[in-house]
């Protein structure tokens, strides 16, 4: 029981208690104790004991209005806190929801900054290769100005970039990360032979190869496909 209920409890103890004195004395003072409390002591006990189950159920009424409200506070408490620890929880699925983003972001930018550097280095083999476009065929040759056969021109092409590759096409095939023809890209290499092989190419895209092709022809452009292709190879990523 708190502090205010006490208060009220006591107030109302000492009120009856001053009350049944205060009327004691005033029958008291009548000479044949023939007034309103005609009866004597009887009747102020009674209206004492009145009062006094009066003020014990109004103080159990305010008790019990007391515990309510306390009930509701405790209620309210509880509900609030609830509300905070379920927002708290949103805010923490948030934030983690935003950092997994973050990551899978990063990792994205990442994979397309890596994917970016790969087809710009094959890219950057074509247009190196292309430049030598018109120059001279020669068997056996590996100049790419003065002349160059088809393996030739291959092998020439990659030592400019670090690639060390053998030096005929049947071993530039066998040593070449095999391929299927549908997934082609500009860098790889096409080979070409009927039971056995006997020219590269280098594939620069749009269904082109650029390649050593004879004495008569030289470095040219033609497509992958003029001839049956017997394998595609890489030496790059």
């Amino acid at each position: 029981m708190n502090n205010k209920i006490k208060t009220i409890l006591m107030a109302a103890i000492m009120s009856s208690v001053v009350l049944t004195q205060g009327v004691c004395v005033s029958a008291a003072q009548f000479d044949d104790g023939a007034s309103a409390f005609s009866d004597g002591t009887g009747s102020v006990s009674a209206l004492a004991s009145t009062l006094a189950k009066q003020t014990e159920e109004q103080t159990q009424e305010f008790v019990a209005k007391e515990e309510e409200a306390a009930q509701i506070r405790e209620e309210r408490r509880v509900e609030k806190a609830e509300k905070a620890s379920e927002k708290a929880e949103q805010e923490k699925t948030a934030v983690l929801e935003s950092i997994q983003q973050t990551v899978e972001d990063t990792k994205k930018k990442i994979a397309e900054e890596a994917e970016a550097k790969r087809l710009a280095k094959r890219q950057e083999v074509v247009n190196f290769a292309l430049q030598f476009e018109g120059n001279p065929y020669v068997y056996g040759g590996t100049s790419l100005t003065n002349g160059a056969d088809c393996s030739g021109f291959v092998m020439s092409v990659f030592a400019n970039f670090g690639y060390s590759l053998p030096r005929v096409a049947a071993a530039q095939c066998e040593a070449s990360t095999k391929k299927d023809i549908s997934q082609l890209e500009p860098g790889d290499l096409v080979f070409y032979g009927s039971g056995y092989i006997d020219h590269v190419a280098l594939y620069i895209g749009d269904g082109k190869i650029i390649h050593a092709s004879n004495a008569a022809t030289g470095i040219k452009i033609s497509d992958y496909d003029y001839e049956q292709p017997a394998a595609v190879g890489t030496f790059m990523e």
